[in-house]
């Protein structure tokens, strides 16, 4: 689309009754948003049920002890395990901190060299800001929520299980790996998908880091259950809190970026009647 609205290419738009700031069609993109906030409501209750369930009743169920053995008895290839294992590595504190810094900076710098070339660079920036928030914030509810939870981590003590990790001393649901890796990696698919990414002349470029995000999404529970940290609930009851999380912030991203859109058209609208 051009230009009356995006003269310079890439980043937010003028919103016009048509289109939204990110260059969607406004109607389609309001009915999308519907089926997203009805579809994310029963998310939600599902999920506080299972926080309460969990809550009052914290011992594995049969499944979760049996799901375990089933996938520590698997005996995969050496090379193969360390692979399914990469997701929970790179997930430990360090790793992911500096991981995480790495990302907001270098998006914040795009917007830098975009705005010394004068081109638009809110989106950028906000991109940054909106990535740190969702991680920083989802991992603190995390927490928040394991504590008032409070179901003990697997014992191979007590369960016929192997625990390939030191006994970490720290409530267990809802996965803290597993809803970090949603929130994460989703965050950025969904930023690798925004208009001005999918019209970047390189964006083929961010192929194999997508297939990446996918596929540490994917097996970040599988390795959370296989190196004995977390049962099967654990690990569902973290997909579906960082599903949450991951749509709650592009909701609160996109509406930021809306209000930002208008709020420029308006200072834009009020600087030409001011010049004539």
């Amino acid at each position: 689309m051009s230009s009356t609205t995006n003269p310079k290419g890439q980043g937010l738009q003028i919103p016009t009754d048509q289109t939204t700031a990110g260059g969607e069609n406004r109607r389609d993109a309001q009915k999308r948003y519907r089926i997203q906030a009805v579809f994310w409501c029963i998310g939600l209750l599902i999920f506080i049920a299972s926080c309460i369930v969990i809550h009052f009743h914290p011992r594995p169920y049969p499944f979760d002890v049996a799901t375990t053995q089933a996938v520590q008895g698997l005996h995969l290839w050496p090379w193969l395990n360390s692979l399914v294992q990469l997701p929970s590595v790179l997930n430990n504190p360090i790793p992911s901190a500096v991981a995480l810094i790495m990302w907001c900076v270098g998006l914040v710098v795009v917007g830098f060299v975009r705005l010394l070339r004068k081109l638009p660079a809110a989106l950028w920036f906000m991109a940054g800001i909106f990535l740190a928030l969702t991680v920083m914030t989802s991992a603190g509810l995390n927490v928040l929520l394991d504590i008032i939870i409070g179901r003990p981590r697997p014992d191979p003590k007590v369960y016929h299980i192997h625990l390939y990790t030191p006994l970490v001393p720290f409530p267990t649901y809802p996965s803290g790996h597993t809803e970090h890796d949603v929130a994460y990696y989703g965050f950025l698919l969904y930023l690798s998908f925004t208009k001005p990414v999918r019209e970047w002349r390189y964006h083929w470029l961010l192929l194999p880091f997508q297939l990446f995000a996918i596929y540490d999404i994917i097996a970040i529970g599988y390795s959370r259950i296989l190196e004995g940290d977390h049962w099967l609930t654990d690990v569902l009851g973290g997909y579906l809190e960082g599903a949450l999380e991951l749509f709650f912030f592009i909701f609160l991203f996109r509406f930021t970026i809306t209000w930002y859109a208008k709020h420029r058209a308006k200072r834009r609208a009020e600087k030409a009647v001011q010049a004539r």
